[in-house]
């Protein structure tokens, strides 16, 4: 009696692994398992067991295969397309994007997130009808854009009847990409489990001390254990014979097999190597190129009767590792061979781009012809969005091209592919050789911006801040040849300035300005303006289309830039006014450019336009699935909420952030490399702890350039300071942050700079304050910056004044989002009274700020409120309990969407999980809230006050 190749002993606890994800999926809770280890030691032996095991499951497999790694989607067609059908019941924009992905319609290019959002999509839909397996073999083989995609779908997988298990092996870049899965580890047999598979194997013949070395030897190794067994003749085998060295285990057993495969005749191994240089395991393309190499006919036998090789509907490896040392057994000129043969067979249209890479394959130095295949492959992939595909083509391309400026046009737009794919690093090693100047203007401004991106998001010192000057060059090279290139790249620099601030250096802000006035003055179709900024007032030319808002918005920060005055609030407001009108959101400019209303809108104090134009820009990234642009959007969002004193909806903001980076794979250190410092300060309470969390964040940030975050973590420890009632502190903090006066950021605290400079003794630097700040809020007149003005004002007024001041401000910032500056308002007229002894207005205004900060889970201003009143009635209130609804953040989105009037499939489109997900986390939130239908939740979640937890 002998073991089977697929005999698999021992691995209990794998087993069991594998048994209860296929019995939690058909509970409808869906599970994924990775399973690691070294080549041979039984995965893909488990994942057909767990085939096996699961007959009432729809089965999809996928199969890595080495030399198909850059073929875009590759994997992910072989198992989806006999479901093709079952994508119409998809969203349409999911659809569309899988289709595309697929190659079995055209349209725009798709969004990577969103055909992976696709894929959940249909895999849940596909678990409607029964509950849903699929294997992923050899998974460090599946080409990229595949790989990402399962990944994704496994860290979004909840509440369907979908079990994903891959194998992958140990040290291979697969397994980082599946890192933050659930993963098992396979290691070798246990000693008796070893010896009893070796025994299944050779019988009884086998000596005691032999079976020991084999076992030590193999370690324990499944397939190392079998294939020796098979190697060493009887003699060795029962102990009459010595053992001979090396044995095959670990990295010798890809040699073991290329003793085995070298020892065929001559024709034999040339079929085995086109038969492993053909990704695909076609049957035709196989034989047809070894009738081109004049091959036998029966030059495929022995490895067949060895087992080592089936031949049936496709050329199937017994292992991967048989292929792998096929292929790498062979010498350059028999691999460029074999890729030759079989790019002259590879025929059929769908097959382009595998006929590309069998060419490109096949040459060893520079050939233009490959190259131009290669690029015309590149540009497929990027249709179908192949980005790393596409990466992978025009590298390949790059070096099949002679040194010269074309050459180094083609490692730019490698670059670029790289970038786009998520390899900053691999970005950086294109552009290494490239010289700047042999590259025209545009190719310049490409290498450029590239280069910026991908430093960014290679984590490099202070790369944020140096990223915004390299826009400015790009901007340069394009502005004589291409004036709209020339703006988008401005907009863009505007836009990584305001993430370094005056981290970018001295003069990289003035000269940004300046080249943003005149490309903004010259208008959409180069006509000229009326002004530039350093003659004054900017009067920007605002066009009738939406697509005019790149040269208005560029005059309005040029003019903030140079002038954070009344004199910069005229360009600010026309910008604002443009992108507020009809269609203007849906333009190109504000797609790529809209967090640029940010700044325009916070230096206008205009809290209502830039509230409803990040959540447009929100809404456009959801619907686009455009998974990075709307992180960033969200994560200003909570920013700007957290300003708002809007605690509530900054935080599920942050977590809805968290949990979107952790779709896309970024691991819990990258993704809070930075922290919402500010929200960390009104949360509180006041501690040493949360202080050194603060200080952490701020060094991060100064270490990659992001002054931005400083200024956050300066800001931060103000409100610690001035919750705290350390004046002096405070004034230290914002005196720093004003006095760089970064655009609108100066700007914005000034009200805390009064306060903090009035309650320190400072009061030179509080009128200075107090007049910038009327100067810029009286001419734009929105209530936010007339309330923060009015209860500035009321610090610095004479008690004759002061009373109605800060009636003025609670009056202005009641109309306003601003429950935050509102409950320091009615603090500080708190405050006010009672140093005036008017005891009973002290004491109200002192509770109702007291409540407001309670209601908005502000611990340290809470706590000076508390003090306050205290002083006033001689007694302290007891800290409340804030009003919960129970809910995770999670469960708040959904249910907040949900009331809006969502379908559970918008819902799920939205937040990127699957509808089942939404219907699990519904029911949940109809549990905790004692509701039966979607009609009762508005007003479950109405708060004691008679407001709504749902954002305006």
């Amino acid at each position: 009696m002998s073991a089977s190749p697929d005999a698999l002993v021992g691995r209990e606890r794998e087993q069991r692994l594998l048994a209860a994800t296929l019995a939690d999926a058909r509970r409808g809770e869906s599970r994924v398992l990775v399973l690691r280890g070294e080549p041979g030691t039984g995965k893909s032996t488990l994942l057909g067991r767990a085939g096996a095991a699961a007959q009432d499951f729809t089965v999809l497999r996928l199969v890595g295969t080495e030399t198909e790694a850059d073929l875009p989607f590759a994997a992910i067609q072989r198992a989806l397309l006999p479901r093709a059908a079952r994508i119409e019941t998809l969203p349409a924009p999911q659809a569309e994007a899988l289709r595309v992905a697929l190659g079995t319609s055209s349209g725009p290019v798709p969004d990577r997130f969103l055909v992976s959002l696709a894929v959940l999509s249909l895999l849940a839909d596909l678990s409607d009808d029964a509950p849903t397996l699929v294997l992923a073999d050899d998974a460090q083989w599946l080409d990229r854009e595949s790989l990402d995609v399962l990944a994704f779908v496994g860290r979004r997988l909840h509440a369907e009847q979908v079990a994903l298990v891959l194998a992958v092996r140990t040290g291979t870049p697969g397994e980082a990409a599946l890192a933050d899965l659930p993963t098992v580890d396979l290691a070798g047999l246990a000693r008796d489990e070893a010896l009893a598979l070796l025994r299944g194997r050779v019988g009884t013949a086998l000596d005691p001390q032999v079976a020991d070395s084999i076992v030590t030897a193999t370690g324990g190794n499944p397939l190392a254990l079998l294939d020796l067994s098979d190697e060493l003749s009887a003699a060795q085998l029962a102990g009459r014979a010595v053992l001979g060295a090396p044995l095959p285990v670990g990295s010798h057993l890809e040699e073991h097999y290329q003793r085995l495969t070298g020892a065929y005749g001559a024709a034999t191994r040339r079929w085995l190597l086109l038969a492993a240089a053909e990704p695909t395991g076609d049957v035709a393309y196989v034989a047809a190129a070894s009738a081109t190499m004049r091959l036998p006919d029966d030059a495929s036998a022995p490895p067949e009767q060895d087992r080592l090789v089936s031949v049936d509907g496709r050329v199937m490896f017994r292992h991967p590792l048989v292929r792998s040392a096929v292929y790498r057994g062979a010498t350059g000129s028999e691999r460029r061979a074999a890729h030759a043969a079989l790019a002259d067979v590879t025929d059929r249209a769908v097959d382009v781009d595998l006929r590309a890479w069998h060419l490109s394959a096949a040459t060893s130095g520079p050939d233009e012809a490959a190259a131009v295949a290669l690029e015309a492959g590149a540009v497929r992939a990027h249709a179908r969005g192949g980005y790393a595909a596409r990466a992978a083509f025009l590298a390949r391309a790059v070096e099949l091209t002679a040194p010269g400026p074309r050459r180094d046009e083609r490692a730019v737009s490698a670059a670029e592919a790289a970038s786009l794919a998520g390899s900053p690093v691999r970005a950086l090693a294109m552009l290494e050789g490239v010289d700047d100047a042999s590259l025209t203007p545009d190719v310049l401004a490409r290498s450029l911006m590239a280069r910026a991106v991908a430093r960014k998001y290679a984590g490099a010192p202070r790369a944020a801040a140096e990223s915004p000057a390299l826009f400015l060059r790009a901007a340069r090279a394009l502005r004589a040849s291409d004036p709209t290139a020339a703006r988008d790249a401005l907009l863009a620099a505007f836009g990584e300035i305001l993430a370094a601030e005056s981290a970018a250096g001295d003069g990289v802000l003035a000269d940004l300005a300046r080249q943003a006035a005149a490309l903004g003055a010259a208008g959409p179709a180069g006509t000229s303006g009326t002004g530039t900024a350093d003659e004054g007032a900017v009067t920007p030319t605002t066009g009738d289309r939406p697509d005019d808002l790149a040269p208005t918005l560029l005059s309005a920060l040029s003019a903030l830039a140079t002038m954070p005055d009344a004199r910069c609030v005229q360009a600010l407001r026309s910008a604002v006014d443009a992108m507020r009108e009809p269609g203007a959101t849906s333009s190109e400019t504000f797609r790529r450019h809209g967090l640029l209303a940010v700044a325009a809108t916070t230096a206008l104090w205009d809290d209502a336009a830039r509230d409803a134009l990040l959540r447009q820009a929100a809404a456009q990234a959801r619907a686009a699935g455009a998974l990075p642009t709307l992180d960033s959007v969200l994560w200003v969002l909570s920013l700007c909420e957290t300003v708002m004193g809007q605690l509530d909806s900054a935080d599920r903001l942050l977590a809805e952030v968290h949990e979107l980076r952790e779709a896309v794979g970024l691991s819990p250190e990258q993704a809070r490399v930075f922290a919402n410092a500010e929200l960390l300060a009104w949360h509180g309470p006041d501690s040493p702890a949360l202080r050194d969390r603060i200080d952490d964040a701020e060094r991060a940030a100064a270490h990659l350039g992001i002054g931005g975050a400083v200024s956050l973590a300066r800001t931060a420890r103000a409100l610690l300071d001035l919750a705290a009632g350390d004046h002096a502190a405070a004034f230290e903090g914002v005196a720093v942050v004003a006095r760089e006066g970064f655009m609108q950021v100066g700007t914005r605290v000034l009200p805390d700079l009064v306060e903090s400079a009035v309650r320190s003794g400072h009061d030179d630097v509080a009128r200075w304050a107090l007049d910038r700040l009327a100067d810029v809020t009286l001419a734009s007149g929105a209530p936010w910056g007339l309330g923060v003005l009015s209860r500035s004002r009321a610090l610095l007024a004479p008690d004759g004044e002061a009373d109605a001041h800060f009636r003025d401000a609670v009056g202005h910032l009641s109309r306003t989002r601003s429950v935050a500056d509102l409950a320091r308002a009615h603090l500080l007229h708190g405050e006010w009274l009672r140093r005036r002894r008017r005891r009973r207005e002290a004491a109200a205004a002192l509770s109702t700020a007291l409540d407001l900060f309670e209601r908005m889970g502000a611990d340290p201003f809470a706590a000076r409120a508390r003090r306050e009143l205290s002083a006033v009635t001689g007694r302290a209130p007891a800290p409340r309990d804030r009003p919960t609804t129970g809910l995770t953040a999670q469960e708040q989105t959904v249910v907040e969407l949900a009331v809006t009037g969502a379908t559970n499939a918008e819902i799920a489109a939205s937040l990127f999980i699957s509808t089942h997900t939404v219907h699990y986390h519904l029911r949940k939130a109809f549990r905790k809230l004692g509701v039966t239908s979607r009609r009762q939740l508005a007003h479950a979640l109405r708060t004691p006050d008679g407001g709504t937890s749902v954002p305006r």
